[in-house]
């Protein structure tokens, strides 16, 4: 794979979660890659992929928008935010921020961290 560390990061978040392409985490997951999140760890694409859309039935028309991107030659720090509406019946709007940490291996995530303010995201949707 012949992309640069920053593009596959934007790559990921683009793809995996504005265009909710699933084939992508297969791409560019390495079948023995950690996740660190937010009171939950997957292991492999298809933990992820479950993950992923736990919080697209919550958010359905989440738009990500990357904000910062620093890199070197196997990690990308990636500083994001999510907006979108409620699957609620109320549509309530909701946001979030945070940072993404992910280690590349041969072109693939091999690790990653996911740190955001959960709880201000389980008190959006509690209103």
């Amino acid at each position: 794979m012949s992309e640069q560390i920053p593009d596959l990061a934007r790559r990921w978040f683009d793809e995996v979660w504005n265009q909710k392409r699933s084939d992508t985490i297969d791409l560019l997951v390495h079948p023995e890659c950690v996740g660190h999140h937010e009171g939950q760890t997957t292991k492999g694409g298809a933990e992820i992929l479950a993950m992923r859309d736990q919080l697209l039935a919550l958010m359905p028309d989440v738009k990500v928008t990357i904000e910062e991107i620093v890199a070197d030659e196997t990690n990308a720090v990636v500083r994001w935010k999510f907006a979108g509406n409620s699957s609620a019946g109320s549509r309530q709007p909701l946001s979030f921020d945070g940072l993404t940490w992910l280690k590349f291996s041969d072109g693939r995530i091999i690790e990653g961290w996911d740190r955001w303010n959960q709880a201000a995201f389980l008190q959006q949707l509690a209103v």
